[in-house]
């Protein structure tokens, strides 16, 4: 299991710039030749070039999330689906993200318990902090947008709807051949779709 990172407190949702990586990475191109190629036609729309670097290295790490298989989907796909892979890109690159959806967004949808409030985050954060020395570590300002990254994420790919005081938990809409190869292939994708453990299909 990958070691908590608070790195995603930097992260939004940079579909856009995903899908770009992606293209590249989908002709061959190694990482160097596709932060050239990002660098030397601006393609983030960016005029700072370490500001280029420091989101390139974001977007890329959850770009490696991608089987071949997923690159093709996204590139491909529906909106939905790709909306629903680049939530699947940041939950499958970011442990503390990852462990927060199955162990609260999950649990409270199978418990018949569909909603999440903010006290929820503050929750789960305690927890953590209990269980690793290195999220007790973290910093009090880093602590504080851990859960305004996460309820943005999960917001923009729609897995919450925002009410008064609380957010609705739903499954994501997919395409009902990305559903099967997530059945098949993926248990983090499968549980995206349908909030519900599965018959132990695939891995995460």
């Amino acid at each position: 299991m990958m070691e908590y990172s608070a790195g995603f407190t930097s992260e939004a949702w940079f579909q856009q710039e995903l899908q770009t990586v992606l293209e590249y990475k989908q002709k061959g191109y190694s990482r160097q030749e596709i932060l050239y190629e990002i660098m030397e036609h601006n393609l983030f729309q960016m005029r700072n070039e370490s500001g280029i670097r420091r989101r390139f290295q974001m977007v890329y790490r959850r770009a490696e999330t991608f089987t071949p298989a997923l690159v093709k989907y996204f590139l491909n796909s529906s909106r939905l689906d790709q909306k629903a892979l680049t939530l699947y890109s940041f939950l499958k690159a970011y442990r503390y993200a990852y462990e927060f959806f199955q162990e609260v967004v999950v649990f409270k949808y199978q418990e018949g318990k569909p909603s999440l409030q903010t006290t929820d985050l503050a929750h789960f954060l305690e927890l953590k902090e209990e269980q690793s020395e290195k999220v007790r570590d973290w910093r009090p300002d880093t602590k504080k947008r851990i859960a305004s990254a996460i309820l943005l994420f999960l917001r923009e790919s729609d897995l919450l709807e925002q009410q008064n005081s609380f957010y609705t938990i739903r499954p994501l809409y997919m395409s009902q051949s990305l559903k099967q190869y997530a059945e098949q292939h993926d248990l983090l994708l499968y549980l995206l779709s349908n909030l519900k453990a599965g018959d132990g299909h695939g891995h995460f």
